[in-house]
């Protein structure tokens, strides 16, 4: 089982990082990756970056889909680096 050490470990590493990409690194199932980044966020360590959503201005403004293709990114939080 990864930490969250680990987790918060590879944000930094990488600068910010993808849900997808923590599972696929990690090995874990996203429901259990969503929980131990929101005990991250909880804890002040990470936080959630706003994605871009200028996409939605061609043929993704008509998809059912909507916003649910953006990715989940998240990166260290800067007033932790002190």
């Amino acid at each position: 089982m990864v930490g969250l050490i680990a987790i918060r470990d590879a944000i930094a590493l990488s600068g910010t990082a993808e849900l997808d990409k923590l599972c696929r690194q990690f090995n874990q199932p996203t429901a259990l990756m969503q929980a131990m980044l929101k005990q991250l966020e909880s804890m002040g360590k990470i936080e959630r970056v706003a994605v871009d959503s200028s996409c939605l201005i061609g043929t993704c403004k008509d998809c059912p889909d909507g916003k649910n293709c953006l990715p989940e990114i998240y990166r260290i939080k800067t007033d932790n680096l002190v």
